[in-house]
C-alpha cells in the first residue's frame, strides 16, 4: 500500500512539474522546427515547409494560452517567448535576404523593434503588455506565410510596407506608453 501512496505521489509531482515547463516546452519546439523547416525549404519540399511552418505557428499560440490556462505565467516565460520569435523571425528573413526577396534594412526595423522592447520593459522593471507589440509579432510571422505561399513581387511589396508601418506603429505605441508613465 504504501508503495502505490509514493508512486501516486511521485506521479502527482512529475504531472506538477511538467504542467509548469510545458509551455517553455512548447516554446522550445519553435527553435527545434525551424532547421528543419530551412533544411526542406533549400530541398524544395513545398508541402513540408508549409506544414512545418503552421506547427510552428501552433506552439506560438498554444503556449501562452497553457500558461494562462495552467496560470504558469512568468517574466521569464514571457522574455523566452519574445526571444524565440524574434529568433524565429530573424532567421526567415535572414534566409530571404540572402534570397534577394527583401532589402537588409528590414531586418534593422525588426532588430530595433524587439530591442526597445526589451530596453523599455527592462527601464521600467515590469513587462509592459502592448498590444501592438503583440499584434506586429502576428503580422512578422504572416509576413512570413505570405512569403512562403506566394513568389511574387506584389507580395514581397506587401509583406515590405507591411512590415515599415507596423514597425513605425509599434516603436510609437510603445514611447507613448514611456511618456505617460
Amino acid at each position: 500500500m504504501e508503495a502505490n501512496t509514493a508512486a501516486k505521489t511521485l506521479n502527482f509531482f512529475y504531472l506538477l512539474k511538467l504542467q509548469q515547463i510545458l509551455p517553455s516546452l512548447l516554446t522550445s519546439l519553435r527553435v527545434i522546427i525551424m532547421p528543419h523547416i530551412f533544411f526542406f525549404f533549400n530541398q524544395g519540399f513545398t508541402l513540408t515547409v508549409y506544414t512545418l511552418f503552421l506547427v510552428a505557428i501552433g506552439t506560438d499560440f498554444l503556449d501562452g494560452l497553457l500558461a494562462r490556462k495552467l496560470r504558469v505565467t512568468s517574466k521569464y516565460g514571457a522574455y523566452f517567448d519574445t526571444t524565440v520569435d524574434f529568433i524565429f523571425v530573424v532567421s526567415f528573413f535572414s534566409l530571404f535576404i540572402n534570397l534577394g526577396i527583401y532589402p537588409n534594412w528590414i531586418l534593422m526595423l525588426i532588430s530595433v523593434t524587439f530591442f526597445q522592447f526589451i530596453i523599455s520593459n527592462l527601464f521600467l522593471k515590469k513587462t509592459i503588455y502592448d498590444p501592438v507589440g503583440k499584434i506586429y509579432g502576428s503580422l512578422l510571422f504572416a509576413g512570413i506565410g505570405i512569403t512562403l505561399l506566394f513568389d511574387s513581387q506584389i507580395a514581397h511589396n506587401f509583406v515590405t510596407y507591411g512590415i515599415l508601418t507596423s514597425t513605425l506603429a509599434s516603436i510609437t505605441s510603445r514611447i507613448l506608453y514611456l511618456l505617460a508613465s
